[in-house]
């Protein structure tokens, strides 16, 4: 199994297995689950936990055919680009005006050591957050939180809207930056609009040695 980049203790524990065994085995009794399987764990095969500088935590996979692909956001190429990452782009272009904008898949950010972290991991087509309840937050996301927070120093934590901020408890601030907003969504965006975050998160990490994220 690939994935030794120093995730194995979350990736490789029983509580993961026995998710990804109820999640297979809805793709065996006929469900359409995405994002598909390879890429379910697609942000860690990202993102090696010594080379993360920033998470951004989102919810589920999007649960429309051809968008998820297993980062938090991002979209494949081949789809429209959803109003969240829209509007998550246009808050990139309030910080850093005269920058290129990144392709709608955040391979670049992913590149850079950014975890686009959902707390669900996987969607079944059409049922917005239908596998909420399976047990991916305790066997993944909180333990994944937990060891970043405590293993790492100096990492920027991007909470959007009130699911992510509910994990905010398990990070410790005197360690790390946790900025916080509202989700970038049509619904709340006002919420969300002129957080500055991702300008905040290189004044951050600049300060502390750190590259900054070419946004």
């Amino acid at each position: 199994m690939k994935r030794a980049n120093g995730w194995e203790s979350i990736l490789h524990s029983a509580e993961c297995r026995d998710v990804s065994a109820e999640v297979d085995a809805k793709r065996e009794n006929g469900e359409r689950v995405y994002p598909i399987q390879k890429d379910v764990f697609r942000a860690f095969d990202d993102c090696p936990f010594d080379k993360v500088r920033v998470v951004i935590l989102g919810q589920d996979p999007y649960a429309n055919e051809g968008q998820a692909i297993g980062r938090a956001f991002a979209v494949s190429e081949s789809t429209e680009i959803p109003p969240s990452l829209k509007n998550i782009f246009k808050e990139v272009r309030h910080d850093y005006p005269s920058q290129l904008m990144p392709e709608p898949t955040l391979e670049s950010w992913a590149k850079q050591g950014v975890l686009l972290l959902n707390t669900t991991l996987t969607v079944t087509d059409g049922q917005f957050n239908s596998h909420a309840n399976i047990g991916w937050k305790e066997a993944l996301t909180i333990p994944t939180l937990k060891k970043l927070s405590a293993e790492r120093q100096h990492l920027v934590f991007m909470l959007w809207g009130a699911h992510a901020k509910k994990f905010e408890h398990i990070l410790d601030q005197r360690r790390h930056l946790v900025l916080k907003a509202a989700h970038p969504s049509p619904r709340s965006v006002a919420g969300f609009r002129g957080c500055r975050h991702f300008l905040k998160a290189n004044k951050y990490l600049s300060k502390h040695g750190i590259a900054k994220i070419v946004w």
